[in-house]
């Protein structure tokens, strides 16, 4: 028992006393190391959240630039005549919107995003600059960047890969007489009625506001969400002026109505005319798919009057 005891003391002196007779400098040496360690550790994750910020920046004008693009494209296509003439004048709708304006809007809000640094993207979102940003202040500029690209996405909708073949299913792909949808008027040569037998109009024509910059972003026509091959019929007679694949817009068709209208049918998955064919109304284009830029199947559907926009949804 006595030499047990012997060893548990030699052991305290040789081992536990000098943990407790470590000196003052020694101390702060090694507090001054962990500090630093610590200091290191917290500067490292805040280069990693400023580097995955500058990435979300590299996305989100990505984005912008996609949305901006396929606005201006998307007028251009269906301004120009296609070498079809008006053979009448139809009476104007109530409301139009300058779609050459809105162009012109989307080029110069793509030159301003592709001018502005991260740093006064930074400084717009959370008022100060990259390298004076707290780790908080990081987070929440990344996450508001976040936002706007998956709002863009769900307007504009990411590119994705055309299908390599036609669409297994069609529903109704052979309608039967008396089923073509029925017009709001009389008039078969102004757009009215139903393009296809749509769920809900997911995506609404008018005028959104940028979630950082403030400004405009306008959606050109209605988006009828609608299973993948849903019958898609001309709304008005007419000859159209393309049938082909069109930047964003996938399979698209363009219809001239001859009267100062035309119609623009994007996303389809197959087009059953062809660029010069005469059309009446009620009569099957396509079918609803999800080519282009698409996230879903759905059929964006737009309504000019003499190159100047309309909202789709009154004819409808």
């Amino acid at each position: 028992m006595k030499k047990k005891s012997l060893l548990v003391a030699i052991f305290f002196i040789a081992i536990v006393q000098p943990l407790y007779s470590q000196s003052f400098d020694d101390f702060k040496n090694q507090y001054n190391h962990e500090f630093e360690s610590f200091g290191k550790e917290r500067q490292d994750g805040i280069e990693a959240l400023r580097a995955e910020y500058e990435q979300m920046v590299g996305a989100y004008k990505n984005a912008m630039y996609r949305m901006f693009d396929s606005e201006a494209s998307s007028v251009d296509i269906m301004k120009t005549d296609d070498n079809i003439k008006n053979i009448t004048q139809a009476a104007a709708p109530q409301q139009v919107i300058n779609s050459a304006k809105i162009a012109d809007e989307a080029q110069s809000a793509k030159s301003e995003i592709a001018n502005t640094s991260s740093e006064q993207i930074m400084r717009q979102i959370v008022g100060t600059t990259t390298d004076k940003a707290t780790a908080e202040q990081v987070k929440q500029a990344t996450e508001k960047l976040s936002a706007v690209v998956k709002d863009v996405e769900n307007q504009t909708e990411q590119p994705q890969t055309e299908p390599k073949s036609e669409p297994q299913t069609e529903i109704d792909a052979k309608p039967k007489t008396g089923e073509k949808p029925t017009p709001t008027v009389t008039n078969a040569n102004i757009p009215s009625g139903k393009p296809c037998d749509y769920r809900r109009i997911s995506s609404p024509f008018g005028e959104r506001v940028h979630p950082v910059y403030g400004r405009r972003h306008f959606h050109k026509g209605v988006d009828l969400a609608a299973p993948n091959g849903t019958p898609i019929y001309a709304t008005a007679d007419g000859v159209v002026a393309f049938a082909g694949t069109c930047k964003g817009y996938g399979k698209f068709i363009k219809i001239n109505h001859q009267n100062g209208y035309k119609t623009g049918y994007a996303h389809m998955s197959r087009m059953v005319v062809k660029t010069n064919a005469k059309v009446k109304k009620g009569d099957l284009i396509g079918y609803v798919g999800s080519t282009g830029t698409s996230t879903g199947n759905h059929l964006h559907y737009e309504v000019y009057y003499q190159d100047k926009l309309t909202d789709p949804a009154k004819t409808l």
